[in-house]
């Protein structure tokens, strides 16, 4: 099929009123091809789109327009910044966004496990998803098709980038886009209601299973029983919307992970904390049915910024475990490695901060302190205040002001910016606005 713009040819990106030149190709789908177009010196995606589809998406080019005029929610959104025509044209063809940097792949790379990230960066995953949606349903829009096919993301660290922002519309306006079968909240997909933050929100906590669980929530035993429906090939329709049923519904046991179809659930279900294993099953136990139950963009956040600090290694083979507060509440104990089957003792961790709402922070190596631990800034994440080292075993100082610590109850020590205070006793250490008990 010929390509729908040359190389080397020139457009005009009405808002800048500036010529930009296609330089190669970067993508192609059914809807639209996506160029690599340069403006001066800076280059951007061009997504330029068939005129079928032009034609038959009547409000594609209102809402491209208020994702303009509104601006990008967060800088994860590979979002729309100006239109583009033909030179002498008047006839809108397509839009630029920011270029995707090649450290971001697929979310299906880690579907299909052909990149396994760390626990600590899926759980940097999970809060940016969460954190860049909830800036985008605080603008009074929705996404509308949450899935994972329009989600990139760094194996490294977790950082997001999120694409088909050209989905993104008001919310609860009619129109085409209705979202992904599977992905769908079960309303929409009974065409019950137009998308919204709310179906979103399912749609969010669909993705999010997929990343932690690599399986999808609502398919378990009953998948199995379906008789084959061409209309239904893979059952989302009759398992995810006429009839949904959470895998782990502490109330009804026939929708369990199979032995042998669903290993991955199995296996990777009782990892977690238990604080985000009753957070998904309340999002698709209740929220299932009731929109208003489903768990908000803030409270995974919360969760995932939790999960990330939680991250510790297992003294015998060093793979990631999960402190688990909760069960070593009930119980005095936490599980064994999940890796080696080693009994595991609470590490070194820090509390910070004495009110309901402290931070504990597991004093892994490579574990940092920001701005969010330690100076009351919420969710601000950079740059990093404090990292912990391991030869000696320590916490560095990257901030700028010098930090006391008591040791005992008589020795004081002070910590200058890039020092490294020696972790061999529990001590309480003040950084200035905030100050933490380190557990040894």
């Amino acid at each position: 099929m010929k390509a729908l713009l040359e190389r080397g040819q020139v457009l005009i990106a009405r808002g800048m009123q500036s010529t930009c030149v296609i330089k190669d190709t970067l993508g192609e789908g059914g809807q639209a091809e996506v160029y690599r177009a340069q403006i001066g010196n800076t280059e951007y995606a061009l997504k330029w789109y068939r005129p079928e589809y032009v034609r038959a998406d009547r409000r594609l080019w209102d809402r491209l327009k208020e994702a303009i005029n509104r601006g990008f929610p967060t800088e994860s959104f590979l979002w729309p910044f100006d239109l583009v025509t033909l030179p002498r044209s008047s006839a809108l063809g397509g839009y630029l966004m920011p270029i995707k940097e090649p450290r971001f792949v697929s979310l299906v790379d880690l579907l299909t496990r052909k990149s396994e990230p760390s626990f600590r960066a899926l759980a940097n995953l999970g809060f940016h998803l969460a954190h860049s949606f909830l800036h985008l349903h605080a603008h009074g829009l929705c996404y509308r098709d949450i899935n994972f096919g329009n989600i990139f993301f760094d194996p490294t660290n977790g950082d997001v980038r999120i694409g088909d922002t050209d989905n993104v519309d008001v919310d609860r306006t009619p129109g085409g886009i209705m979202g992904t079968w599977g992905f769908m909240a079960p309303e929409v997909a009974r065409l019950e209601t137009e998308p919204s933050s709310m179906s979103d929100r399912f749609s969010l906590a669909v993705l999010l299973f997929y990343i932690f669980m690599l399986g999808h929530p609502l398919k378990g035993k009953r998948e199995t029983e379906l008789a084959y429906d061409g209309s239904d090939p893979d059952g989302s329709r009759r398992l995810c919307a006429t009839d949904p049923l959470f895998v782990y519904d502490p109330g009804n046991e026939s929708n369990r992970p199979v032995p042998g179809l669903h290993d991955a659930i199995i296996n990777f279900w009782p990892l977690y904390p238990q604080s985000l294993r009753e957070m998904f099953t309340r999002g698709f136990t209740q929220g299932l049915h009731d929109p208003e139950s489903r768990i908000m963009d803030n409270d995974w956040r919360k969760e995932f910024a939790r999960l990330k600090d939680s991250v510790f290694y297992c003294a015998g083979c060093t793979a990631e475990n999960f402190f688990d507060i909760d069960r070593l509440r009930a119980s005095g104990s936490l599980a064994p490695c999940w890796a080696c089957g080693r009994a595991v003792t609470p590490p070194p961790r820090m509390r910070i901060g004495h009110s309901k709402d402290f931070h504990l922070v597991m004093l892994s190596p490579g574990a940092q302190l920001f701005p969010h631990h330690l100076e009351g800034d919420t969710y601000n994440f950079s740059p990093p205040l404090a990292e912990v080292v391991s030869s000696p075993f320590g916490l560095k100082n990257l901030s700028r002001q010098k930090w006391t610590a008591r040791v005992g109850e008589q020795t004081m020590l002070e910590v200058p910016p890039g020092a490294v205070l020696k972790l061999d006793v529990s001590c309480r250490i003040h950084f200035g606005r905030a100050e933490a008990d380190v557990k040894i």
